[in-house]
């Protein structure tokens, strides 16, 4: 049985305001579906983070769809779960989906009851889903599913003050480890111990803690395919991450990407390859300083310059675009420790402020707004904040009031 496993695409993704979403789809054409041809694989594994953005826009959604549609006009089964950036609008279609062999996983039903998947050859694999699930999720999915087991559950959940994603993830293992099936594989989205993060990924916190499951309670399964952490490793013989498709952090761009290959005989991994896969932009961070940049050969890749310069220069930012169409985002290696800092935002944008007008709640959602959006906020919904804003700080002086 021959088995792909890739994770994290992030479509739609953002870096400093541009949008990926042309880059990932040429990865795709180009790159990713010619590999798929020539592999012909029995399976494709996405272990989460589909999508970048609980809410896609409509952009987003037709290349998820035009995906979804080259599978199943190439005849390629597939297994989706979702992961943290996912929400369950991408499963809306679900039990249709299935007849065409894409599988979207977004309850624990495939870990209570094994996925089984056979190939022409008759190689069998168990596949125990575990897409990502809010606390609140985990919980009513573990009292669904593993009802006969409920005086166990009541017992669990009453000797538990506080409960947490580790806790109820061993509480599921544990109702599960006496019916396991052989091959067993895991398919989840989570981190273990010994993985490495790159930086961007968003952590699954609690009390501030990221949850990070120790390698021992999975030791009753033969494989785990994983994902969240962006970066392509082995953690041991048995536990693999593929990371994201592409780049999405200027710190990733000193790391190969690509994806898992495996090859399953006689219930066993016979083969383990990781196939490195070329991106559709390049991306890089830039040292130096501004006599010495403004001055280099023009370079069309997305860049992030980080000026070594003691004193601010005037209007880097627009200046440097004119060597480096694609900048991204420009600092100083030496942050100004002043009460005012001269600092350029990831529009170009010069700016000179206190650090107390900076925490100042009107300019924050300007800049925040324009941070997510890419564009300067509508006078219109300007106004409706204010207003907003107003009321929440009359309610507060009421609260204050009737309190004391």
């Amino acid at each position: 049985m021959k088995i792909l496993h890739t994770s994290d695409w992030h479509l739609g993704k953002n870096i400093f305001g541009k949008k990926l979403i042309e880059e990932q789809a040429l990865f795709f054409e180009k790159t990713f579906f010619p590999l798929i041809k020539e592999i012909n694989p029995d399976l494709l594994i996405i272990t989460g983070d589909i999508i970048d953005k609980p809410n896609p826009d409509l952009e987003t959604l037709k290349l998820f769809s035009e995906i979804l549609f080259w599978l199943f006009s190439e005849k390629v089964p597939s297994i989706f779960i979702l992961g943290n950036h996912d929400s369950k609008k991408i499963t809306l279609f679900k039990d249709f989906l299935k007849y065409n062999h894409l599988f979207m996983v977004d309850n624990l039903y495939y870990f209570k009851n094994p996925f089984i998947w056979e190939d022409k050859k008759g190689e069998k694999v168990y596949f125990y889903i575990l897409p990502y699930l809010h606390l609140y999720e985990l919980k009513e999915n573990i009292e669904t599913f593993w009802g006969e087991e409920n005086k166990r559950i009541t017992s669990f959940y009453a000797q538990k003050s506080q409960l947490i994603l580790k806790d109820l993830i061993e509480l599921l293992l544990d109702l599960t480890k006496d019916s396991i099936c052989k091959p067993a594989i895991v398919l989840g989205h989570f981190a273990v111990e010994k993985g490495v993060f790159t930086g961007e990924e968003v952590s699954f916190k609690f009390m501030g803690m990221e949850e990070v499951f120790p390698l021992k309670i999975f030791e009753n399964f033969d494989i785990l395919l994983l994902g969240h952490l962006h970066r392509l490793q082995k953690i041991s013989s048995k536990i693999f991450y593929s990371g994201s498709i592409l780049p999405y952090s200027f710190e990733e761009s000193i790391y190969k990407k690509g994806i898992w290959f495996f090859e399953i005989k006689n219930s066993a991994l016979v083969k383990e390859e990781a196939i490195y896969l070329p991106s559709s932009f390049k991306i890089k961070i830039i040292n130096g300083y501004f006599k010495d940049l403004i001055n280099s050969p023009k370079d069309d890749a997305y860049v992030k310059v980080v000026l070594k310069d003691k004193a601010p220069v005037l209007h880097p930012f627009e200046r440097l675009k004119t060597v480096f169409p694609n900048l991204l985002s420009l600092e100083y290696e030496e942050k100004r420790k002043e009460d005012f800092s001269f600092e350029e935002d990831f529009m170009g944008e010069k700016f000179l402020k206190s650090k107390k007008e900076e925490l100042n709640e009107e300019i924050l959602f300007k800049k925040f707004y324009k941070y997510i959006e890419g564009k300067e906020v509508e006078d219109k919904l300007f106004e409706v904040y204010k207003n907003c804003l107003k009321e929440l700080s009359e309610n507060i002086e009421k609260e204050v009031k009737t309190w004391q």
